[in-house]
């Protein structure tokens, strides 16, 4: 017979206001560490790592798996950051320059259009870059052509991403409280287009190392894919970025 407690934990009731409690506890974590700016990246890419872990692999230690991926992306996350950050306002600044001048100075007509050109490279390539950054061990290179590469073989797919992030933003500033919520149920629906992404690289990757496996003999009628090394998933270890491209398995924590 079932005690009065066991009773309540196996309620509909009780699994709601635990699921309502995990989803605020990973927000406040990614939050909380958004606040020293520079740790935006090693936060965006803990909370992938964490929703991911959270709802397919269905860990119960949120916590544990945030502040895993934290401490093991942080360093690359900062550096990514920084440098998406500074590319993004020297963009921004030529596109203000192009529209309003500066000091009285004045740029063609033509020009407006030439100044949007360096944003290109940010919409083309940042969908994909925290996403890879929580799961794949690539280093700051390999990471951000990765993701550039992606976005290229699932275009225009890849702007739903843009789309979810943005109605997401939208509604945290507009309502507040929100903000409890919207960054996990917004990486959630990005993992459904990202993780048939990576599924799709790593089977295309995995199929180019059996070509590669095979006789010489066949060399001639191998074709030369270009994509990316993504087939294996990040371990535990935080062996440090050496600019290469490899990857290692995922451990599963106990």
């Amino acid at each position: 017979m079932k005690s009065s407690f066991d009773r309540m934990t196996s309620s509909w009731l009780y699994k709601l206001a635990e699921s309502i409690g995990n989803v605020v506890i990973i927000s406040c974590l990614f939050l909380a560490f958004c606040i020293p700016v520079v740790t935006i990246g090693a936060s965006c890419s803990a909370l992938y790592y964490t929703v991911y872990r959270k709802y397919k692999k269905k860990s119960t230690t949120i916590s544990k798996d945030f502040m895993h991926s934290l401490k093991d992306n942080l360093k690359n996350g900062i550096i990514i950051h920084i440098l998406y950050t500074a590319y993004s306002a020297a963009a921004g600044f030529n596109i203000y320059f192009a529209l309003n001048g500066l000091n009285g100075i004045k740029l063609p007509a033509w020009y407006t259009l030439v100044a949007f050109i360096p944003v290109i490279p940010v919409i083309f390539s940042l969908p994909f870059v925290y996403p890879l950054l929580s799961r794949f061990r690539n280093g700051i290179k390999g990471t951000i052509t990765n993701s550039f590469t992606l976005c290229m073989i699932f275009f225009p797919k890849f702007f739903l991403i843009w789309f979810i992030e943005i109605i997401a933003l939208g509604i945290s500033i507009v309502f507040p409280p929100a903000a409890l919520i919207t960054p996990v149920a917004a990486t959630y629906l990005v993992q459904m287009i990202t993780e048939k992404a990576f599924a799709a690289a790593v089977r295309v990757e995995k199929a180019r190392e059996e070509k590669e496996s095979e006789p010489e003999l066949n060399e001639d009628f191998i074709d030369d894919d270009s994509e990316e090394d993504i087939s294996e998933e990040k371990t535990d270890d935080t062996s440090e970025d050496n600019g290469t491209d490899t990857i290692n398995e995922e451990e599963d924590y106990a």
